[in-house]
């Protein structure tokens, strides 16, 4: 029987993704200044990219009957793959011979290195090792309620600390290590898995996606006031524990799986979903092709550069996977 793809995770990969190129393109708008603008805005608007490709992945994962080591290991050995070969082509181009490349790979994994956003796939790779013993853990809807109500405590710690300390102290762990909180997303995305889709249409009725749509376009503004008053850091990163971010992540990833969509009449979701793990990978050197070439010495500029990252990162990675051996390193 072939498997029926769901198109409304392939819309929630595009979101994760375009999210992810607003926090890397727009903070350099307003950082300096720490003033409210439209960059900033977009900029925490972002800010649920990552608890979205959590819980895609999730979803997708957990959502299995089965979980085998052999499978994740397969899982494990393309991303090792596309994050070496990757590193491998900036270290020629680079031409940084003196330096150990197997050290710059495993550093990429670790916030490091030439690709600082790879932190996602040594946090996945992590995530994934666990996989099969914490399928057979959740066996039942009360388990996955149990092990995210745990999650949602250690969050609470997290975030009440950051505001009796008026200071994020997630600073002291790379986002690599952050695992309580790549756990909670990423079984909250499983755990809806569990359930049949028309139940989730039945039960997250119209009145609740309006109020998700509105917490999620007012959510920069609050944002920004927290990050600047209370934790005096502005980096989104920091709210992950949040549990404003988690419900408004859990209702943004609601809104768009009860979405009706047609797959044959939304072909271009399915064309662009394919490529957002090209983007995520590439685009931190589109924008340093606009950081050396053009700059942001003249209005306009910091709009002009997030249209350009988005719009030729995709044009690229398009070109990408139509050639033989670099579209297996550009789609995961």
């Amino acid at each position: 029987m072939k498997k029926i793809r769901n198109t409304n995770l392939d819309l929630l990969k595009i979101m994760a993704c375009v999210g992810v190129v607003l926090l890397h393109t727009t903070m350099p708008g307003f950082k300096e200044t720490g003033s409210w603008n439209y960059l900033t805005y977009l900029y925490y608007l972002g800010t649920y990219s990552i608890p979205l490709f959590f819980m895609v992945n999730g979803y997708l994962l957990l959502g299995k009957n089965e979980i085998s080591y052999s499978y994740i290991l397969q899982k494990i050995k393309w991303i090792l793959v596309t994050v070496s070969t990757w590193t491998l082509i900036i270290w020629i181009y680079k031409r940084d011979f003196p330096e150990n490349p197997i050290k710059k790979v495993l550093g990429s994994l670790l916030q490091r290195g030439y690709f600082f956003q790879f932190w996602f796939f040594g946090a996945l790779i992590l995530i994934y090792l666990c996989l099969p013993i914490l399928k057979k853990f959740l066996k039942s809807k009360n388990r996955y309620l149990l092990i995210l109500s745990v999650l949602v405590i250690i969050g609470l710690i997290f975030e009440l600390t950051n505001i009796l300390l008026q200071m994020p102290v997630q600073v002291y762990v790379i986002q690599t290590f952050r695992l309580w909180t790549w756990f909670f997303y990423y079984i909250l995305g499983g755990f809806l898995a569990q359930f049949n889709l028309d139940t989730l249409k039945k039960c997250y009725r119209s009145w609740m996606k309006v109020i998700t749509v509105v917490l999620l376009f007012a959510s920069p503004l609050f944002l920004f006031m927290l990050a600047k008053n209370t934790h005096h850091n502005l980096f989104a990163e920091y709210f992950y524990d949040s549990i404003f971010v988690k419900v408004i992540s859990l209702g943004t990833f609601l809104t768009v799986l009860t979405f009706d969509l047609n797959a044959d009449k939304n072909r271009w979701i399915i064309y662009l979903s394919n490529q957002t793990m090209g983007v995520f990978i590439i685009h931190t050197y589109v924008m340093k092709v606009w950081e050396k070439s053009v700059g942001f010495s003249f209005a306009g500029a910091y709009l002009l550069f997030l249209i350009f990252t988005l719009s030729v990162s995709f044009i690229v990675v398009g070109i990408l996977m139509k050639i033989p051996y670099f579209n297996r390193i550009v789609k995961l």
